[in-house]
């Protein structure tokens, strides 16, 4: 069906009804990471999982998810996106289940690169059909809708991951924190056979499957040699893999140059990478996404450290995700002449948030100290999103930002999974064979240390553009 026969014959209703449902599929990626989230010191205990294999639940996931983000964009324009968004949710619930079943921690690494990898089919769909269900007046309210369903995933995963742990229904425990998808990936799954229409599958793109190895390649032997690297004493196995990260890195450039110029289809345009702001856009993507880490150690300070509950850390995280969904909302209703200091000004409190949590940890502080940390540094992320979009986006010709949004969307990811591992590796480096609060506190205080290293140099790139 063309994009005006989907707004002609599809009441506004069914467009509406069709919507929702590929949004829910767009938004259960980012609700389990952060229900995970908190899970983790569960599923760390419950599995007796080591440190290296508890950051790769975590990193494995979002490495799978951005190296197969492109590619699952593209194989809906090749076959339609309601049959790979079908695909993708069967796999993603399959994966759930085999998660939740997990009999060690290798099981579990494993499924979570399914469950990546099913992601990244069920979210292109969504920004595509903004474009195919909607006329123009309408697609600010369906973007309005997809930021707030982001906002509400970031605000309510965490707490809905305390909660299931917490009360561990039919004594599942942390196994609830995947098996709660199972409902979920059935009903959207129904929906979307029933409610969903074809769109795609007129474009015939050539997948890059040489783009995909190749940078799933340089991924991996960067990601799993910093997670495995403390725990088998750096052996020369590892080093030498990390080594060969960058010269798979150089591969993968040469082999998207080659393929560009044979008139080929890459998962990263070449012509793209001309556009200066663009390229710097990126690397603040990349940097602006080493907050993941965050999420994952403040919850193992919680709980492994200081003896909370799954419910109470999941409390204590939630004034920073209802900031992050405020952030953006406060945020476009400032003045015009305002905007082109909202990446500055939101940057520099997220900076400021995290310093502030960072003393709290490691002087042992909670309280409205705490809390108020944790607004100030979520508020500040949430003004500066939108804002680093534009950042991204803001110069791309516009037949190329569907491709733009798909490479930026996967730079995240991959700033997701490298700080995961890396900021991981020195977090437990730093804890050593602590176990007490403030062995916690202190490891906690060290790696936000270096994530407001990274964040001071996105902000620091992203002052750098153009005013407007």
């Amino acid at each position: 069906m063309t994009n005006t026969a989907l707004l002609t014959h599809l009441s506004p209703a069914r467009r509406n009804a069709a919507f929702y449902v590929l949004l829910l599929g767009a938004l259960m990626p980012s609700l389990n990471l952060f229900v995970v989230t908190i899970a983790l010191p569960a599923i760390r205990d419950g599995l007796g999982a080591t440190q290296s294999q508890t950051g790769l639940i975590i990193s494995a996931y979002a490495s799978a998810f951005a190296v197969c983000l492109i590619t699952g964009g593209r194989l809906g324009d090749l076959f339609g996106r309601r049959i790979i968004y079908l695909i993708g949710m069967a796999g993603f619930t399959w994966a759930s289940f085999l998660c939740g079943v997990a009999l060690d921690a290798n099981w579990l690494v494993a499924g979570r690169i399914l469950q990546g990898i099913s992601a990244s089919m069920m979210v292109p769909p969504v920004l595509a059909a903004v474009r195919t269900l909607f006329s123009a007046p309408e697609v600010p309210w369906a973007l309005n809708i997809y930021g707030t369903g982001v906002g509400v995933a970031v605000a309510g995963g965490q707490l809905l991951g305390g909660v299931l742990v917490a009360s561990n229904m039919m004594g599942l425990g942390w196994r609830s924190a995947f098996l709660f998808n199972l409902p979920l990936g059935v009903c959207a799954f129904t929906a979307a056979y029933y409610l969903v229409p074809e769109g795609g599958g007129r474009d015939k793109p050539r997948l890059d499957l040489g783009g995909v190895v190749l940078l799933s390649a340089a991924l991996a032997s960067f990601v799993v040699p910093l997670s495995l690297g403390r725990e088998q004493h750096w052996a020369s196995s590892l080093l030498a893999w990390l080594a060969s990260s960058p010269v798979l890195l150089a591969a993968f450039f040469w082999f998207e140059r080659w393929l560009t110029r044979r008139g080929g289809m890459p998962i990263l345009d070449t012509a793209l990478l001309r556009v200066e702001s663009f390229r710097r856009g990126l690397l603040v993507a990349f940097l602006f996404f080493f907050t993941t880490p965050f999420y994952l150690f403040f919850s193992l300070y919680l709980q492994a450290g200081r003896g909370e509950s799954p419910l109470a850390a999941g409390l204590a995280v939630l004034p920073y995700g209802v900031a992050n969904f405020i952030g953006p909302m406060m945020a476009a209703r400032a003045p015009s002449s305002w905007r082109r200091y909202l990446f500055g000004a939101g940057m520099a409190l997220e900076v400021l948030g995290y310093i502030w949590v960072a003393l709290c940890a490691a002087s042992a502080t909670g309280g409205t100290i705490l809390f108020l940390g944790l607004f100030v540094g979520g508020f500040g992320q949430g003004v500066a999103i939108p804002e680093m979009v534009s950042a991204v986006l803001g110069e791309v010709p516009h037949e190329h930002t569907g491709l733009a949004a798909g490479i930026m969307n996967s730079t995240l990811q991959i700033g997701a999974a490298i700080s995961v591992a890396s900021i991981g590796s020195l977090f437990f480096v730093v804890l050593g064979d602590g176990r007490a609060a403030s062995d916690y506190g202190h490891a906690l205080g060290v790696a936000m240390a270096a994530q407001v290293v990274a964040l001071s140099g996105s902000m620091l790139l992203g002052l750098r553009r153009k005013p407007g």
